[in-house]
């Protein structure tokens, strides 16, 4: 009995870290270009939720180069649950915000889904392997 019960508490010990690690994956450096915009965001942890700042955006009319500022978070309040990140709020200059779903589609590749002028809009984040 006693040596199921170390071997339940392993398996309970494993998920539990296992879920941690995965959940964890949207953490770090994200290049996004599509035809309106280029942009580095990197997303963050804290307190078992995520959000997200920049580190450069460029749109052809605005270009800025993000300085770790309370200003330069754009998304807020995502969190995880049955492998997707639900619940953000991306936020625009004028503060007003798009609700986002982010799915991770390999450890490189994020799927920002959104809903703009009520259509859905999705875009493709790429990993930024240059740090």
């Amino acid at each position: 009995m006693r040596k199921i019960f170390k071997i339940g508490t392993l398996l309970i010990i494993t998920l539990s870290f296992n879920a941690c690690a995965q959940q964890d994956n949207i953490v770090g450096a994200w290049d996004v270009k599509t035809d309106a915009y280029q942009a580095i965001y990197e997303i963050v942890e804290y307190d078992g939720q995520f959000f997200g700042k920049v580190h450069y955006y460029n749109d052809g009319v605005t270009e800025y180069n993000g300085n770790d500022k309370k200003e330069d978070y754009f998304l807020t309040d995502v969190e995880f649950k049955d492998g997707k990140y639900i619940n953000g709020k991306m936020y625009l200059p004028d503060s007003s915000f798009y609700n986002v779903i982010f799915t991770l589609k390999d450890n490189n590749t994020l799927e920002a889904i959104m809903t703009v002028n009520g259509a859905p809009y999705k875009e493709t984040w790429k990993r930024n392997t240059s740090n």
